[in-house]
């Protein structure tokens, strides 16, 4: 009888066994797509921003700040309208020296109290063969002074007060020709021994000029004002039909206008 209970209780056990090793696996497989669901969730961000994250050696590079007002490049400059017109009122740039300077030192010049003619004393200069040559006539009130730099010319000569203060300046040729001459502010120009334009220089600005152009005819054809004005031509020195030679113009110069 014994025996007998013994086998009716082995069926059971032998159920029993399975069901919990499918219990286990059901468990098991759980817990594994719940591990692998938290997994998927935890590794997809971090693979994203992994890259952002890793650390790489880059040489320095200071940045410059921004400028507000960026500078033109050294070979470009702002000009102004042809259009506009000049300001007279502006502060005077520096200006190129006149072509004889108020002072000179050299040269160094022969002085001579006594009137000696022009063309005498350049024959000396010319035939001393010493260049640059220089002097200098003081006997007529004024200082004149001269300076042959080349034997082949110019002449250039200037005459102060006794104060030393420029009056006129003249250049001419080795021949008494004269090519150019300034008085205060106006400066006459020749060609061929005719005048051919005139430069003013009225403006307190000393890069200001008017120009006035003579034309074949002795006719004043062409007048350019710094300053746009509709009476330009009648700033002009020159007289319609009037002289055009520089001995017409200014005939007490006895170095250039002596017969």
């Amino acid at each position: 009888m014994e025996y007998m209970k013994q086998d009716a209780s082995f069926p059971a056990a032998l159920w029993f066994i399975p069901l919990v090793a499918i219990c286990l696996a059901i468990l098991f497989t759980l817990i594994v797509l719940i591990g692998w669901k938290l997994y998927k969730e935890v590794s997809v961000p971090a693979v994203a921003v992994a890259p952002q994250s890793v650390a790489a050696v880059v040489p320095f590079v200071e940045q410059e700040e921004p400028n507000e007002q960026p500078s033109l490049p050294p070979e470009v400059t702002q000009q102004e309208s042809p259009s506009a017109p000049a300001d007279e009122t502006a502060e005077p740039e520096v200006c190129p020296p006149t072509a004889v300077p108020s002072k000179i030192k050299k040269p160094r010049r022969s002085k001579s109290a006594a009137s000696e003619p022009y063309a005498l004393r350049l024959r000396r200069c010319v035939r001393g063969g010493i260049f640059p040559c220089a002097w200098e006539d003081n006997s007529h009130g004024v200082i004149k002074q001269y300076w042959l730099m080349d034997e082949q010319g110019p002449v250039q000569r200037g005459i102060y007060d006794r104060a030393g203060h420029l009056i006129s300046e003249t250049t001419a040729t080795l021949s008494g020709t004269v090519t150019s001459h300034t008085e205060q502010d106006i400066t006459y120009y020749f060609e061929a021994g005719m005048l051919v334009k005139i430069r003013t220089s009225p403006y307190a600005n000393c890069n200001f000029h008017d120009w006035f152009f003579i034309n074949e005819g002795g006719r004043l054809d062409v007048c350019q004002c710094a300053l746009s004005q509709a009476s330009c031509c009648e700033r002009s020195p020159y007289q319609q039909g009037g002289p055009r030679t520089y001995c017409g113009l200014f005939p007490l110069d006895e170095d250039f206008c002596r017969n």
